[in-house]
């Protein structure tokens, strides 16, 4: 057998992704104070690039501060995403032990944000009450960035798609069994879940748009805060406007005096890679800002005018939404989608939101699907609200009110809501004799 080296020369086809791209990407996902915190270093890097009047505006680096009992204990830290979490359990009118279960949980997270100490062993260790301790963790999980205190990657990654309203049958199915994914490949794991090949590729594409580590994502290079980027507000015409009061890219600006001296005096040779490398990206850092302000826009109004009602008379009146319906509608991809709504908040007549907030699943698959399970949670905690200590209801009491309000769900359908909630059973009400803690939707 004769052996013999050669070339071959072939060509094929395939999607990279450059540096350039891959910033931009990353600028999508960016909190406001995290892009003000990555604009501020390519200043300080970039003789090309300053801010106007040569310091950020206030407008844009104050922090929009309310401190209540443990947030208290991070006022001295920088915000991070444990200072974001917990700004936001207190504004959902935590009480004092809540917020040190909450406390807790956060202390025990581990690098990926995962609490690896089962619940049950962290409220023995800490002297708090398991129950509780478990439904602050379920309210956390919901929280943004969404999945953080997740216990797997399964149930982190489950919880983003019921809160962005994308699970289904067949996600349920697959969630379990992805560990086969890295040992034995894609036809393996379709066989396991009981999906075809093409399916289960579909929803491995889908989980690629989520964050398998919300935390170390979030917390990893720059601190998270809780503030509103946009701000919905009623026009005197009875129309919603949504705006961007503060864009980043109005408060930069190229050094002009610098580019017209080197113009006249071109740098040497040792210094004009350099020169070349800091004007390329300046140049794509003022063209990187607008466009990340304008898909946020796009994507803000898109799904305020669609919830328009929500903005109106609460959540109560939300309409089923998902990030596809968005991606089909704005020629996006669904992952871009999910970039830009993350650790987004609007500012609106009801309290600050998460643009995360006025995405939902639908009660029922179809063309008839009108209502969101958003709106039925909502009803729910409405109704548990004004129930007393005195006259404390079953979930098939609940049931029965909430086909009342045009909601038609089981008593499963009721107890799953209410857990998602952080509200404890009605035998568990009765004995603490006022209604239990709710999270709002």
């Amino acid at each position: 057998m004769v052996v013999a080296l050669g070339h071959k020369v072939r060509q094929n086809q395939r999607l990279s992704l450059t540096p350039g791209m891959k910033e931009s990407l990353q600028l999508l996902k960016m909190p406001l104070p995290a892009l003000l915190d990555f604009i501020d270093q390519k200043i300080a890097d970039n003789p090309f690039l300053d801010w106007k009047d040569g310091m950020p505006p206030s407008a844009l680096t104050r922090l929009s501060g309310f401190a209540q009992d443990a947030a208290d204990t991070l006022e001295a830290r920088p915000p991070s995403t444990a200072y974001s979490l917990l700004h936001q359990l207190a504004a959902q009118n935590a009480s004092p032990l809540e917020q040190r279960c909450a406390l807790a949980i956060l202390d025990a997270l581990d690098e990926q944000g995962r609490l690896s100490i089962p619940p049950a062993e962290l409220a023995g260790r800490q002297h708090l009450p398991p129950g509780l301790l478990e439904q602050v963790r379920q309210r956390l999980l919901r929280l943004e960035p969404c999945g953080v205190a997740a216990l797997s990657l399964e149930e982190c990654l489950r919880v983003q798609l019921e809160e962005l309203g994308e699970i289904d049958a067949d996600m349920l199915a697959l969630l379990p069994n992805l560990p086969l994914l890295a040992r034995r490949g894609i036809a393996p794991l379709a066989s396991t879940a009981g999906l075809s090949v093409q399916r289960t590729t579909d929803l491995l594409a889908r989980l690629r748009g989520l964050e398998p580590f919300p935390w170390r994502q979030a917390d990893g290079a720059q601190p998270v805060g809780l503030r509103p980027e946009l701000v919905a507000q009623k026009t005197n015409t009875g129309q919603w406007a949504i705006t961007l009061p503060d864009t980043p890219e109005d408060a930069i600006c190229f050094e002009t005096a610098l580019i017209t001296r080197i113009r006249s005096h071109p740098p040497s040779d040792d210094t004009a890679d350099m020169t070349t490398h800091w004007l390329a990206q300046a140049r794509w850092l003022m063209r990187a800002l607008p466009r990340r302000s304008r898909s946020l826009l796009a994507v803000a109004r898109h799904v305020l005018h669609y919830q328009a009602a929500c903005l109106e008379h609460g959540p109560q009146a939300l309409r089923p939404l998902s990030m596809t319906q968005v991606a089909h509608a704005l020629r996006l991809n669904d992952s871009t989608i999910s970039r830009i709504v993350a650790n987004k908040y609007v500012q609106t007549p009801r309290g600050t939101l998460p643009l995360r907030a006025f995405f939902s699943a639908a009660l029922k698959q179809g063309e008839d699907a009108t209502q969101a399970s958003g709106a039925a949670r909502a009803c729910l905690l409405r109704l548990l609200e004004s129930e007393t200590p005195h006259r404390v209801r079953s979930d098939q009491d609940y049931a029965e009110a909430l086909r009342q309000h045009g909601f038609s769900l089981s008593r499963r359908t009721v107890v799953k809501y209410r857990k998602m909630l952080g509200i404890p059973s009605s035998f568990e009400r009765m004995q603490a004799g006022q209604t239990g803690p709710a999270r709002p939707v």
